[in-house]
C-alpha cells in the first residue's frame, strides 16, 4: 500500500532553448528519480517515456499513464492485478498547488540537472501553498487537473509544450518544506511497446 501511495503521489507532483541540451521534443527512455517526503521513507522511480505514454516503476509495482485516453492504471505483477486509479473521488492524492487557481513565476533563469537543461518556476497556490520545479522540454506532462476535468490555462501550457518537471519542491502555507523530487539520471534509449500495456491476463483489483 506504501508504494501504491508513493506512486500516486509522484504523478500529483508531476504537477508542473538554444545551445542547451534538451530531452528532446520525441524523449525515449529512461528518468531516475530520487523521492523524499515529510513521514515517509525516501526511495529511487524510473519513469519510462515513448511518444506520450508515462511508466512509473517502484516497489515491484508500476503506474501506466495513457494521455490519449486520460486514463491510469497500476499494476502489480506480484499479485497479477491491475487497477485503475481514480483522483477525482473523496480521499485520492491530490497535488500540493493547482494549475486551476495558482500563479506561475517563471524566472527565466535556467540550471542542469542530470545533464538536462531546464528553468526554474514557482508556483503559488492562494492557500499560501507553494512549489519550486525545474522545468524541461520534451515528455508529456501528467495533469492532474485534466484528470478532473480541468486544468486550467498552465495545465494546457505544460501538456501541449510536453513539460517536465526535473526537480519539484513542495512547501506548505508556513514554508515547511514537505517533499522533493529530483531525477538523477536521464537514459535515452529504444523502449517496447510492451512496457506500456495493461497485462490482458492480469485480474481487475477495487481501489
Amino acid at each position: 500500500m506504501q508504494a501504491r501511495t508513493a506512486l500516486a503521489l509522484l504523478f500529483v507532483t508531476l504537477a508542473p532553448i538554444s545551445c542547451k541540451k534538451t530531452l528532446g521534443s520525441g524523449f525515449e527512455g529512461e528518468i531516475t528519480m530520487h523521492m523524499a517526503r515529510a513521514g515517509a521513507p525516501e526511495e529511487d522511480m524510473v519513469v519510462k517515456a515513448k511518444g506520450d505514454k508515462m511508466r512509473i516503476d517502484t516497489g515491484g509495482n508500476y503506474l501506466l499513464y495513457d494521455p490519449a485516453t486520460n486514463k491510469m492504471t497500476m499494476v502489480s505483477p506480484a499479485q497479477k492485478s491491475v487497477m485503475d486509479l481514480d483522483f477525482s473521488k473523496p480521499g485520492a492524492p491530490q497535488a500540493n498547488t493547482s494549475s486551476d487557481t495558482a500563479t506561475i513565476d517563471k524566472s527565466g533563469k535556467h540550471e542542469t540537472i542530470a545533464g538536462i537543461d531546464c528553468e526554474s518556476w514557482t508556483a503559488h497556490d492562494p492557500s499560501g501553498k507553494k512549489s519550486e520545479v525545474c522545468i524541461a522540454q520534451g515528455i508529456a506532462y501528467f495533469d492532474m487537473g485534466s484528470m478532473k476535468g480541468g486544468g486550467g490555462s498552465l495545465g494546457k501550457e505544460l501538456r501541449e509544450k510536453k513539460l517536465f518537471p526535473l526537480r519539484s519542491v513542495e512547501y506548505d502555507a508556513s514554508g515547511k518544506e514537505i517533499s522533493r523530487m529530483q531525477v538523477t539520471k536521464v537514459e535515452k534509449k529504444s523502449l517496447d511497446d510492451s512496457d506500456f500495456a495493461v497485462p490482458k491476463d492480469y485480474a481487475k483489483a477495487a481501489m
